[in-house]
């Protein structure tokens, strides 16, 4: 039983750790439709990720498929933002590959829609991307960690040890017998 306990234990506190980071939110938000071009993108991601030279990298492209980034993205923290120049409509289309907090690359694309042409400093209130199940059932800590996996490992450690108790006061009442 104490076996059990610890091999629950280990798995909950492991399981997280071992999570890819997954992007939760973007400005523009994803398959939002936005009165201006932004004149950048931020996306933001569930945990730390980590920089250095290859571990980030940002294509922003019109429908044409015109690169629309002449800048590298700017990585701070979980935020990483990326600088826009020119001027498109239609649809915007992101690519994106980041490394993450568990030193695993990840990678997707999202798009948006420009109502509008020409290149502005303000967009139309847009709100974040669908934040994924894992991210809508967890409350997020202030270092950008989910805290739900902690909650299941107490309560799994609190219902092992009423289990535990239970079952050495029944053997201890037997033996009295």
């Amino acid at each position: 039983m104490l076996a059990l306990a610890a091999a629950l234990v280990a798995g909950s506190a492991a399981s997280p750790a071992f999570a890819h980071d997954e992007l939760v939110g973007s400005d523009p938000a994803v398959g939002s439709e936005v009165a201006e071009m932004p004149t950048e993108v931020t996306l933001t991601f569930s945990g730390v990720l980590l920089t250095g030279e290859g571990t980030t990298d940002v294509v922003v492209t019109d429908a044409a498929g015109t690169a629309l980034t002449s800048e590298p993205p700017v990585v701070d923290g979980v935020r990483v933002i990326q600088p826009i120049s020119g001027s498109a409509s239609g649809e915007i289309t992101v690519t994106w590959r980041v490394v993450s907090s568990d030193g695993h690359p990840i990678s997707d694309q999202f798009s948006f829609v420009v109502a509008g042409a020409g290149t502005g400093s303000t967009t139309a209130p847009s709100g974040a991307a669908s934040p994924s199940p894992s991210a809508q059932s967890a409350e997020a800590g202030s270092d950008g960690t989910e805290l739900l996996p902690v909650w299941i490992t107490v309560g799994v450690v609190a219902v092992v040890a009423v289990v535990f108790v239970v079952l050495l006061t029944r053997r201890r009442g037997l033996r009295e017998d």
